[in-house]
């Protein structure tokens, strides 16, 4: 099996695995069909002719605790019927994890029990929130809004970062692809409250309710702004959704009758660290001085610390703390986890040292599509 990045070449027979792996008409051979992204990666047989399976490989950077991390947004996997079960998935990934240099990787996974396999771990939840009006009615109401339009995306993209970054995982951006340049063709309307706040809002007239596709702010003043101007859409719409917020938003906090309210839990997606090392130089560890001693599968890392530097050793010959496998150590290092102890994959051996303090509860919370 041969494990190389597709060229524009290769299109065919892309479109046939595509085709075969999501059931839909594709004409094979059309001359303007062309590769999804930059890197598309895929298994070949041994005559580098067919194309058993591909993925999708994105480059993306995330906030993580006041730093960043460059990642594999991994998305598009698909294998041909005939050709799963026969390890092509699998060598796919096992490429990404050796052969190229990102600090972690994301997917929105079809089945989290199989890309557990894989070492990827579920990070978070999100909640979609639906409420009628009257449940933030006290909140007063305000214009003092401005609509993108697409003629401040520097100003949109600098909010949006600001806000994002109190959130593990979540994507820098740096293009205003996902806040409509055309609101009143696309209905979809992103508003901007003193430089401060911002909801992205689409609605539904049949179903009488805003949709908040997103929404952030950086002070208990914004959100209190932001949902003041939301309310001027109460005089002709019934209900609105807040359909991704991090789970303990404090949004939750201004909802006069939770029992009204029609809640839903969803899974953000699921990541995997692919440089331990890095990650954990990356960390932002407690206040004081402290070390531990981590095993992650085969590799042995010690980490000193101490009024905010950090030292990283990697070395076989230390005595762990704790073990882990890699999903374990997924969640534990990327989002911190109530209870640490109950992680499957994670065995404490010292529980004196300063690893389990070291990973408290942090909130994960990504939602860009790719």
């Amino acid at each position: 099996m041969i494990i190389r990045f597709l060229t524009q070449k290769d299109i065919s027979e892309h479109d046939k695995v595509t085709s075969q792996a999501f059931t839909y008409a594709c004409d094979v051979g059309d001359p303007h069909s062309v590769l999804p992204c930059e890197k598309v990666l895929g298994a070949f047989d041994e005559n580098n002719q067919t194309l058993f399976a591909d993925l999708e490989i994105l480059d993306r950077v995330c906030h993580y605790d006041g730093g960043v991390l460059t990642c594999a947004a991994i998305g598009g996997v698909a294998a041909k019927p005939e050709y799963r079960g026969k390890g092509a998935v699998k060598a796919l990934f096992d490429f990404v994890f050796r052969k190229t240099d990102y600090d972690i990787s994301i997917l929105y996974p079809f089945s989290e029990e199989y890309y557990r396999k894989l070492g990827y771990e579920r990070t978070g939840y999100s909640l979609q929130v639906t409420v009628p009006f009257s449940a933030i009615s006290k909140i007063k109401r305000n214009n003092d809004v401005t609509l993108y339009e697409g003629n401040n995306t520097e100003q949109l993209l600098s909010l949006y970062n600001r806000c994002a970054r109190k959130y593990n995982l979540s994507f820098v951006r740096t293009s205003p692809e996902l806040f409509s340049v055309q609101p009143y063709l696309s209905q979809k309307y992103t508003y901007i409250w003193k430089s401060n706040a911002l909801a992205r809002i689409q609605i539904d007239r049949e179903k009488s309710t805003v949709f908040v596709e997103e929404i952030y702010f950086d002070s208990c003043e914004s959100m209190l702004g932001i949902l003041g101007f939301l309310r001027n859409f109460e005089s002709n719409q019934n209900h609105i959704c807040f359909q991704n917020i991090p789970e303990g938003s404090p949004l939750l906090h201004f909802i006069q009758d939770f029992k009204k309210c029609e809640t839903r839990l969803r899974n953000t997606g699921s990541a995997r660290i692919l440089n331990f090392e890095r990650v954990l130089k990356a960390h932002r560890y407690p206040s004081g001085s402290g070390e531990f001693v981590v095993r992650i599968e085969k590799d042995v890392f010690k980490v000193s610390f101490s009024d905010g530097s950090v030292k990283v050793e990697k070395n076989d010959s230390y005595v762990p703390d704790a073990v882990m496998d890699v999903s374990a150590a997924s969640k534990l290092l990327l989002c911190g986890f109530r209870d640490a102890e109950y992680i499957p994959g994670l065995v404490i051996f010292n529980p004196e040292s300063r690893f389990l303090d070291s990973f408290p509860p942090r909130t994960a919370f990504y939602t860009d599509p790719f």
